[in-house]
This record gives structure tokens, C-alpha cells and sequence, in this order.
């Protein structure tokens, strides 16, 4: 699993990063431009807004407000079971 922290902030670089010494965040934050965020996600309601990515890159779930890590693995499992079940069988080996 990889996370990625999207900031619909208007801030400078410099600003980020001097915030982020102060309250790590333990992944890498990508600053989005408020007025033209990126097409694939709905521009948000409220903050914090967590996407969860499937592997195949569609979006699994998301969360609006905070979130613990026991939410997101949650989640994860719920995707991964719903992944499993949408999986076609694995067909028997030619013998």
C-alpha cells in the first residue's frame, strides 16, 4: 500500500515544506492547484478527503473527515474481498 497526501492548499513550496518539518507526515504530499485539481477526483467537499486507489487504479473508496488507520484497513479488506469475488476463476491447467 502507498499513500499519498493531496494538498488543496494555497501555499508555496517553501511554506509546505516548512510546515511539514513541523507536523511530519510520514508520506510524500503533492500540492494540487485549488482552481484546476486533477480530473480524476471529485474536487472536494470538505477537508481532509481520503481516496482509496485500487491496484487498478480505479478509485476503491473515500473517506470525507478524518480517518483512523483501523478505517482504512477496513476498507482495504472490504476492497480486497470485493477485488476477489469480481476476479474470474482461474481456469484448471491443460493436462
Amino acid at each position: 500500500m502507498r499513500v499519498i497526501g493531496l494538498a488543496y492548499e494555497e501555499i508555496e513550496v517553501a511554506a509546505m515544506r516548512e510546515f511539514l518539518v513541523k507536523h511530519p507526515a510520514g508520506y510524500p504530499i503533492a500540492l494540487l492547484d485549488v482552481y484546476s485539481p486533477p480530473a480524476d477526483f471529485d474536487t472536494p467537499r470538505g477537508l481532509p478527503m481520503t481516496y482509496l486507489i485500487a491496484p487498478d487504479g480505479r478509485v476503491a473508496d473515500k473517506f470525507l473527515g478524518p480517518i483512523t488507520s483501523q478505517d482504512l484497513a477496513r476498507s482495504i479488506k472490504q476492497a480486497q474481498k470485493a477485488s476477489a469475488a469480481e476476479a474470474p476463476a482461474a481456469e484448471p491447467a491443460a493436462g
